[in-house]
């Protein structure tokens, strides 16, 4: 399992050692994005960030988003592309205990066939998302935005199948639906940087 304070010293190095981007801002549906430069430093960036990712998608929880990042006392000190490497962390931590849960369910025997199935088929799709979370936090921090943003596609896909799994035809929810949620919506809080920090190239005109 990943220990947090390793997190912690790459983090530091990160925030201190490299400068604010300054790309072009990707518009919102509520306005344009500041440059980076301008973006406060600690609770208020948080702020700042978590409510320009609500304006930009639906399904953004921004409550969620500023407790889960304000958790981390690192945060505080962090630049806007700190607070993308923060979520990463939670989200690693989020699916190594998800393993250990998963586990102990399997283990418990009180599943039916279904549900065991699909416990087996999360705790694959779990375990692989630790590893596609430290590939996302390593292409981060080389500044391979795209490749980042893949590999966290790649969780996102794996948690909802792993979600949609238990309904198959059943009224149940699936007992996994907290922690789901809580990984879904801190890769949301790293794409959603991501997407400032390397926006969609336009098509190109033939």
């Amino acid at each position: 399992m990943l220990h947090s304070s390793h997190f912690f010293i790459f983090f530091f190095f990160f925030i201190i050692l490299i400068p604010q981007h300054t790309s072009s801002p990707l518009p919102l549906l509520s306005g344009r994005w500041p440059e980076p430069k301008h973006f406060p430093v600690g609770v208020d960036l948080v702020n700042t960030t978590c409510e320009l990712c609500k304006n930009a998608s639906a399904s953004f929880n921004y409550k969620f988003c500023v407790s889960s990042l304000q958790r981390l006392p690192i945060s505080h000190a962090a630049n806007f592309q700190g607070l993308a490497i923060v979520a990463m962390e939670l989200a690693v931590e989020n699916a190594s205990n998800t393993v250990l849960k998963i586990a102990n369910m399997i283990n418990s025997g009180t599943f039916d066939h279904h549900d065991m199935s699909c416990l087996e088929d999360c705790m694959e799709t779990y375990s692989h998302s630790v590893a596609s979370l430290l590939n996302a936090v390593g292409a981060f921090m080389a500044r391979q935005y795209g490749v980042a943003n893949t590999w966290l596609l790649q969780v996102t896909k794996g948690i909802r199948r792993c979600e949609q799994g238990f309904s198959r035809g059943r009224k149940e929810n699936s007992p996994l639906k907290k922690q789901n949620y809580n990984i879904l919506q801190l890769s949301d809080i790293a794409l959603c940087i991501i997407q400032f920090l390397e926006p969609p190239q336009p098509p190109r005109s033939s």
